[in-house]
């Protein structure tokens, strides 16, 4: 990020450029005779007021056009946060959106939000470092070259070499890393010293917590599922063009449905016939709640008793053969269950609500400007 001292010329030729308009208008209208039609006049004025504000929004246009040459997205109390600043944050991000299939204005929009939200954050760490200058706080030189030495050990085999390359070909220097690193570990030295690092959760929220999201806790019907799956035939296999209703593979799937009337094993039937994604595992789906499976499929299981065998389901894409080894009923976990997992849930939500706290405060003292 870049730091420089930001003039007032912006602010002094806005005042100017509204002033000197304002002092033509009163002049303008002094010397004009009034008009007999009231209703003109009024219009007129209205006019010549829109012709002052569209000129107006010329100038600072201009101006904003000459001053954006180096991209300024926003300033920290006089340091610059620019566009360039903004797209390294996010041109990771904006490839995924742009790789997802988005189009048009959706993508645009999702653009622009993760835009606003890379330079909101930025803005909240510039006042977070200003704030650690302010306090006339020092990081140790020792420190950024331990994180520095850390990361070359992680990243690189603690190949130094290959770590410099890595920095020239992304046009970084040494120099430029080290204030990155530096400024990284002022962030979270400022952000652990003012929020409290024990945050005590009462056993009243806890239980408040509970009541209120009890769907959170809640296990739905489940049973134990295998299947065996059979994927279309492409072609069928009758030459005779007698029966076209009849492929090869729902065939294939009537002698297994026989095979296993006759007894024999269903997980070995899906290890030797099934096509679906656990055939190594005998076809083994293990325990599954009705919203984890298609509608054609779920209706089918949650009518199955434990040990029962389906009769075969013809689907858009082939066949299905499925089995319930178990049901469970829908229940609640008990409270001491999920204890430690509200705890920890209440705790993060009280160190954001604090951290949100102490960044409003150092908003509310500084002067923002975003572009």
């Amino acid at each position: 990020m870049q730091r420089r001292s930001v003039t007032r010329k912006q602010e002094r030729f806005d005042i100017f450029i509204t002033l000197a308009y304002t002092t033509i208008l009163k002049k303008w209208v002094r010397r004009t005779r009034p008009l007999k039609n009231n209703m003109t006049q009024k219009r007129f004025l209205s006019l010549l007021a829109a012709l002052a504000i569209q000129t107006i929004a010329g100038a600072f246009a201009q101006l904003h056009a000459q001053q954006n040459t180096d991209g300024i997205a926003a300033i920290v109390n006089g340091a610059v946060i620019t566009f360039s600043d903004v797209k390294k944050q996010v041109q990771d991000t904006e490839r995924m959106l742009v790789e997802s299939g988005l189009k048009g204005t959706e993508l645009v929009d999702r653009i622009k939000e993760v835009r606003l939200d890379a330079l909101r954050a930025l803005i909240e760490r510039q006042l977070i470092i200003q704030e650690f200058e302010n306090k006339k706080f020092f990081m140790p030189e020792n420190i950024v070259e331990d994180q520095i030495n850390d990361i070359i050990k992680d990243k690189f085999d603690n190949d130094r070499s290959a770590f410099i390359k890595t920095l020239k070909a992304s046009g970084k220097t040494l120099e430029q890393f080290k204030k990155d690193q530096r400024e990284n570990l002022v962030v979270m030295v400022m952000r652990q010293k003012n929020v409290a690092e024990e945050v005590i959760v009462s056993p009243y929220k806890i239980e408040q917590y509970y009541q209120q999201h009890a769907k959170e806790f809640t296990t739905p019907d489940q049973v134990k599922l295998s299947l065996i799956f059979f994927k279309r035939a492409l072609f069928n296999d009758n030459q005779t063009g007698a029966d076209t209703s009849m492929d090869s593979q729902k065939i294939l799937a009537h002698e297994v449905r026989m095979k296993l009337d006759a007894g024999a094993d269903f997980g070995e039937m899906a290890k030797s016939y099934s096509e679906g994604a656990r055939k190594a595992d005998g076809g083994d789906w293990g325990w599954v709640s009705r919203d984890t499976l298609r509608k054609e499929l779920a209706d089918v299981a949650f009518t199955l008793f434990p040990g029962q065998i389906s009769d075969i389901l013809e689907t858009d894409d082939g066949y299905y053969i499925l089995k319930v080894s178990d049901t469970k009923r829908a229940s609640i976990q008990p409270i001491d269950e999920v204890r430690d997992q509200i705890e920890k849930t209440l705790t993060t939500d009280e160190r954001r609500k604090l951290q949100e706290e102490w960044l409003n405060g150092l908003k509310a003292k500084a002067y923002i400007k975003m572009f």
